[in-house]
């Protein structure tokens, strides 16, 4: 098993042959090339690509949050995907990097909107800043349901107060009750404002892009965008202590969605070893009410990991007996997950608030150097007679 062999046409969903590095649908005929070894899937092969504004920054692995402690609570045998993964360098073998352009750190490169994967094969999805760029997000959200295996779970972020990016493919932003409307197929496990959506980077991201397209013409609008700068110079993620999580999301730059595909509500991903022994346990059903909730660090696949393993011979060689999946045609085995476990991961309630104390610089002051800098840079620019003529017109407005 490897990428390959979970791959289906993108508009038909039927199998494909390899041949002449093509990839070619057995029932539509569609063509999708294979270009160094990565499949190009998408159905328009000639649709806009998706441009930034500056060039995205190569990341190197995952914040220890949601979509990770999932990844961190299945199985070396079960799939996940990337959708919209961007320049992320870390390349484990589990772990399927797609996006819609063709990079040097993706595995395929695909859409949301047709995903390219054989229906019920993929245990879990998520996609991260990606929703907000979706031109059809509802439409993303039912391919993504039909990936997934019955029991596969999705993370799935949304810009809420952020300013247009992405040109020209942003779309639409999302409130939390959005979020649910788009994923309302699914089981809910948790929803809100992660750390690094919280509403300082609202007000961070709006003031930055204010400013970077407001053109000040006048003293009254000099000392106005020394102001703003100034805000910037408090530390606002300090004062994210401020909001609960009953108030953060109504000025929130971004939120999440954390759900499983359980059509009849029980369906589970969960080695049915593990299954079978909460089944039998008071203790591990009080402790994990919910025993497909892996939106959190203790749930019941991290206990399996660590006490359960060490407690009941029967999960210690279910675990063992994995056949771990590679999306590498080739892969030498055992290989070491890039993803380690961890076993001090923070709730992320505890995680939300970041003391930038040792940054802080006095705003008031910042406000006025900005001020006399750009005065200072128009009288040196203009010389003195140019910029008191200039001053005369600026308090004129």
């Amino acid at each position: 098993m490897n990428l390959y062999a979970l791959l289906a046409c993108p508009v038909c969903k039927a199998d494909l042959r390899l041949s002449d590095s093509h990839l070619t649908c057995t029932q539509c005929d569609r063509k999708y090339p294979v270009v160094d070894g990565v499949p190009v899937m998408l159905p328009d092969l000639n649709e806009a690509e998706l441009r930034h504004e500056s060039e995205l920054s190569l990341r190197e692995g995952y914040n220890p949050w949601i979509e990770q402690m999932i990844m961190q609570s299945l199985t070396d045998g079960q799939v996940v995907v990337d959708a919209g993964s961007g320049n992320m360098r870390l390349d484990d073998p589990c772990v399927i990097r797609m996006d819609i352009k063709l990079t040097p750190y993706v595995d395929i490169v695909g859409d949301l909107h047709a995903l390219p994967f054989k229906p019920g094969s993929i245990d879990f999805i998520f996609a991260l800043a990606v929703f907000e760029h979706l031109r059809q997000p509802f439409k993303a959200a039912k391919e993504i349901h039909a990936a997934l295996k019955p029991g596969g779970y999705v993370y799935a972020e949304c810009n809420f107060i952020f300013p247009y990016h992405g040109y020209p493919h942003h779309y639409f932003n999302a409130s939390i009750h959005g979020l649910r409307q788009i994923f309302a197929d699914y089981k809910e496990l948790r929803v809100g404002v992660a750390p690094y959506q919280m509403p300082s980077f609202a007000l961070d991201s709006v003031l930055k892009s204010y400013l970077a397209l407001f053109k000040a013409s006048s003293f009254t609008e000099l000392a106005f965008v020394a102001a703003l700068n100034g805000i910037l110079q408090f530390p606002l993620q300090f004062y994210d202590r401020k909001f609960t999580e009953e108030t953060a999301f109504r000025l929130a730059a971004g939120d999440y969605f954390v759900g499983v595909k359980q059509a009849a509500g029980n369906e589970t991903i969960i080695p049915s070893v593990v299954m079978n022994v909460y089944a039998r346990s008071t203790e591990l059903q009080q402790r994990y009410p919910d025993p497909a909730n892996l939106a959190v660090p203790d749930n019941l696949m991290t206990w399996a990991k660590t006490e359960g393993r060490k407690s009941y011979p029967e999960i210690e060689a279910c675990l063992c007996s994995i056949k771990p999946f590679s999306k590498h045609e080739n892969p030498t085995f055992p290989f070491e997950r890039k993803i380690l476990f961890r076993t001090d991961l923070q709730h992320p309630d505890q995680m939300r608030y970041i003391d930038d104390s040792s940054q802080r610089k006095n705003p008031f002051a910042k406000m006025i150097r900005i001020l006399f800098s750009k005065l200072f840079g128009k009288l040196k620019a203009e010389g003195l007679a140019g910029f008191l003529r200039t001053g005369r017109r600026y308090f004129r407005k």
